[in-house]
């Protein structure tokens, strides 16, 4: 029979728990228009975004790549960030599909960006059934051009995430959207995207909507500069976090 110190008992006790026995990979799929793609300068971004974390992989445009190392960033970069630290036992990867200008009706099944989309998945996480841990979405600007697309944006946009919790296997896999906030004549039906895309929050489970007011744009008044990207990947970050009850 062995007989251990309570000192060691101590030792082998804070092992345990500083242990990575829960560490487990935590797959993000990221998608949408321009906003998504980002039109930010990298060179603006703060020193401390200019690196990839140990424990994040992320995959764009077909590659795996490290964060922040192209003209453009996205929310990606300050996402990846805050979940690292959030979990950092776990390994995160990103996958980011995003098209400019899009409509949603070209992101239903069989279009060319869905097609794009769950091809890249496909081949970078190559499990067949992977657990897909949030779908971050930023889409929607490409849809307040005219009246008709707007009007059909709440039921297009649920038909969407159903169909795609659907492939993945993931009917309850978290749909963390932003809101469109474009200015300008170029978009004459905005309030009418917001609304519905609140009412596709109301209606549609385990949907949650994140704001964007108060995050800087470029000269355009349409596009995220880089602090507005840093703070939409935060606000992204902090709602996942929330749900899955990280620090």
């Amino acid at each position: 029979m062995k007989i251990y110190t309570l000192p060691l008992l101590f030792y082998i006790a804070s092992m345990m728990l500083s242990s990575p026995v829960s560490a487990r990979e935590r797959i993000y799929l990221m998608a949408g228009q321009s906003n998504m793609m980002g039109l930010a300068h990298t060179y603006n971004l703060p020193a401390s975004y200019k690196s990839t974390p140990p424990n994040v992989s992320f995959v764009y445009k077909g590659s795996a790549r490290p964060l922040a190392r192209g003209k453009h960033i996205g929310p990606e970069v300050s996402f990846a960030h805050a979940v690292a630290r959030a979990f950092p036992h776990d390994q995160h990867t990103i996958v980011k599909f995003a098209a400019t200008g899009s409509h949603i009706r070209e992101w239903f099944p069989g279009e060319t960006f869905y097609i794009g989309m769950m091809r890249q998945l496909g081949i970078f996480v190559p499990q067949e059934k992977p657990q897909i841990d949030a779908i971050i979405w930023m889409q929607g600007e490409g849809d307040a051009f005219n009246r008709e697309r707007a009007n059909q944006y709440a039921h297009n946009l649920t038909y969407f995430i159903k169909v795609l919790r659907r492939e993945l296997d993931a009917p309850m896999t978290p749909f963390i959207m932003g809101v469109i906030d474009p200015i300008g004549r170029d978009f004459p039906e905005v309030s009418l995207v917001q609304e519905n895309q609140r009412r596709v929050n109301a209606t549609v489970p385990n949907t949650h909507l994140i704001p964007a007011e108060g995050v800087s744009k470029i000269y355009d008044n349409i596009h995220f500069n880089a602090l507005g990207q840093v703070e939409m990947g935060k606000r992204f970050a902090r709602k996942y976090i929330e749900l899955v009850g990280g620090r």
